[in-house]
């Protein structure tokens, strides 16, 4: 039994309620798509190109997806799991936690020494 399969066995949460909260919490709102349109706005002003969406207080969008059945698999069996997705299953952990008034955890407490995937390094052209 891996770490993160301990500490949801610990806790007493169950995998169709992570699921679901991911779901929720990573779901594009309103705000969202007023984001997105303020992005596709600074790309296309010319006056705004050189300038960052930091400068511009223009957050990123939330991406949408949840975490899948078979991402929480992996991380169940302890597999490397890319960053994104872990901080989507730490997110979703912390919401729990916090509905059953306990403290938010970290990465590193959840998934303990299992590694993060990393993709393909680019190539040099």
């Amino acid at each position: 039994m891996g770490s993160f399969q301990q500490f949801l066995t610990d806790k007493n949460i169950t995998s169709e309620t992570l699921l679901r909260l991911s779901r929720q919490l990573e779901s594009r709102g309103s705000e969202g798509r007023v984001l997105s349109r303020k992005r596709v706005a600074r790309r296309r002003d010319k006056d705004a190109q050189g300038k960052s969406y930091a400068s511009l207080n223009i957050a990123k969008p939330k991406s949408g997806r949840g975490v899948s059945a078979q991402q929480l698999q992996a991380a169940l069996g302890d597999l490397p799991l890319p960053a994104r997705v872990r901080g989507k299953l730490v997110r979703a952990v912390n919401a729990v936690l916090g509905k059953q008034g306990g403290s938010p955890v970290e990465a590193p407490a959840l998934f303990g020494s299992s590694p993060v995937r990393r993709g393909a390094s680019a190539k040099k052209s």
